[in-house]
């Protein structure tokens, strides 16, 4: 008798883990899958770089060089030397510092415990919105599969940046505001929240700002104008406080990064011309937002016509993610390794999935009217045309997430090692600044601009050419650089008097500015060392690494 209780009680625990895989199975799937994917795409990158764990970018090597200096000599810069403007990622750069502070500096700290986390959060918090929209199961698992491989959160998390945390309360931001939005007497614990998540927006991202424009300008159309003040004023103020940092230190209000490589119009004709240039060639350039653009705008069109109102919290992200993303065509930069429009893809799939609940039967029926079927394979082409362009995107970041961690490790974090073994403490230029800074201890003028305030400068006054280069490397008594040839082709050239002493080549890559970086000694009298040193270093290269130079007996191509 005493046995038949004791496996009663057994089995009940049973029974009720079984009725929440059969409640959330659409969320516990998911998320083996994103895990699943993860694994299979690091162990094939570790594979591919001898052991080591490789970002896909050089660009959140930026982020740690200037968190790690921060953790240990309390200087925000890429060195430890001085102060730079170089992250547009606040948040994500601060969240760094306190964890090396707190646990030393570690290299696999943004991929496995903040970009796994916060794209896993960002499924979890998807999840639980279109459930509270009654959206069937499988409907929620295939919003969230398409979440996951369009967005696409696997590169985002090897892309070692704050991607995924931006989604994340891009995705929370636009939900409570719409919320708010569709109200007329306004929830208190909902406003409060909302106005927490404002700054926030704009300390991950400074993109962020394009949204909370959006959001303030909808509350002032709602007649909800001292809100709407509050809401931008909080969201500004870390940006304003950062701005009058960077004054106090002699560099721009905004980052480097922002102001090079956003797309603000110069007043002339040609300015103009240009500004506008640049918005068409992202928006051909980007089929997979203007089909997410004009989804959410046919919705919207249809919502409108049918409520009579703008209030509606579906119709409400609808406009939010619309106007949100012209303003970001407009003013800012899509591509990139799949990264700076990945949270208007994440927050378009979202929205147009709220806003297509209704027309969906609950049930999926394998029962149809076979006079029906001409108008089924119309229904499953135009779905198949519609997600092309996004499923594409998805593809090839699986395709290409690994070959760009290889891409990285055999050219910047070999140009890393390379600095830290023969360089260490010395002045150094090159174009690409986040694995070398991470990895040695340089003084580093940055040839791009981001780390380097007198060429960002020289740059935007059009001013920035082969001379500039030659006499800013003379005043930075600059002994070695390693840069892409190519990039300076437009304002001139290396200087002539630089020597040319090497070469490594990549093969197959998907992600570096340039296949092939050179070496130059600046400094005369640090030719021959550079040369030996090449020598030495090129035993350390990887197999695959075409190398050509002096030191090694063959021609600079």
């Amino acid at each position: 008798m005493g046995c038949e209780k004791m496996s009663k009680v057994a089995i009940i625990p049973i029974k009720i883990e079984l009725n929440v895989v059969r409640k959330h199975w659409a969320l516990i799937a998911s998320i083996s899958l994103l895990w699943i994917t993860i694994a299979v795409l690091l162990v094939l990158s570790l594979r591919q770089n001898q052991g080591h764990l490789v970002y896909a970018l050089d660009d959140p090597y930026i982020h740690m060089a200037i968190a790690k200096n921060f953790a240990q000599h309390g200087v925000w810069g890429i060195t430890e030397y001085g102060f730079t403007s170089s992250s547009s990622s606040l948040f994500w750069t601060l969240l760094l510092s306190f964890i090396y502070f707190c646990g030393g500096v570690q290299e696999v700290t943004p991929l496995l415990i903040l970009n796994i986390i916060f794209a896993t959060f960002t499924v979890c918090l998807i999840y639980a919105l279109l459930k509270r929209y009654k959206i069937p199961s499988f409907y929620t698992f295939a919003v969230l599969l398409l979440i996951i491989f369009f967005t696409p959160l696997p590169a985002l998390i090897f892309g070692g940046m704050e991607h995924t945390l931006h989604i994340f309360i891009t995705i929370s931001f636009v939900y409570l505001a719409a919320q708010i939005l569709s109200k007329d007497k306004s929830n208190f614990l909902e406003c409060s929240l909302l106005l927490i998540l404002a700054p926030i927006v704009t300390m991950v991202r400074y993109e962020g700002l394009f949204l909370i424009l959006v959001v303030c300008a909808l509350f002032a159309v709602r007649k909800q104008l001292s809100y709407s003040l509050i809401l931008g004023g909080l969201a500004i103020i870390p940006i304003a406080i950062y701005g009058m940092i960077s004054i106090s230190n002699g560099w721009y209000f905004l980052p480097n990064s922002v102001l090079l490589k956003g797309n603000a119009p110069v007043l002339s004709l040609m300015g103009i011309g240009k500004f506008f240039y640049h918005v068409g060639a992202q928006m051909v350039g980007t089929p997979h937002i203007l089909i997410l653009v004009f989804l959410a705008l046919f919705l919207f069109i249809f919502q409108f016509d049918k409520q009579k109102t703008l209030w509606k919290d579906s119709t409400a992200m609808l406009t939010i993610f619309i106007v949100t993303t012209l303003l970001h065509m407009l003013f800012a930069r899509t591509g990139w390794f799949f990264r700076y429009e990945a949270y208007l893809v994440a927050l378009g799939i979202f929205v147009i999935a709220i806003g297509l609940r209704e027309y969906l039967p609950e049930k999926l029926s394998v029962d149809f009217d076979k006079s029906f079927i001409p108008k089924y394979v119309a229904i499953v082409l135009l779905i198949l045309i519609v997600i092309s362009p996004l499923a594409e995107r998805g593809l090839i970041s699986l395709i290409r997430t690994p070959q760009a961690t290889t891409n990285i490790y055999e050219q910047q974090y070999q140009m890393g090692l390379f600095l830290k073994q023969f360089y260490q403490g010395e002045s150094i230029a090159a174009n690409d600044i986040g694995a070398i800074n991470f990895l040695a201890d340089i003084k580093c003028l940055d040839l791009w601009g981001l780390g380097s305030l007198e060429v960002a400068r020289a740059k935007r006054d059009g001013n920035y050419d082969t001379q500039q280069i030659y006499n800013l490397a003379r005043q930075k008594k600059v002994k070695v650089a390693i840069v892409y040839d190519h990039w300076f082709e437009g304002y001139g050239g290396i200087p002539s008097q630089w020597s040319k002493v090497g070469e490594w080549k990549i093969t197959n890559n998907v992600v570096c500015g340039g296949d092939t970086v050179s070496f130059y000694a600046v400094d005369p009298e640090e030719e021959s060392k550079l040369i030996e040193n090449l020598r030495i270093f090129s035993s350390q290269l990887p197999k695959d690494i075409i190398q050509r130079g002096r030191y090694i007996g063959t021609k600079e191509g």
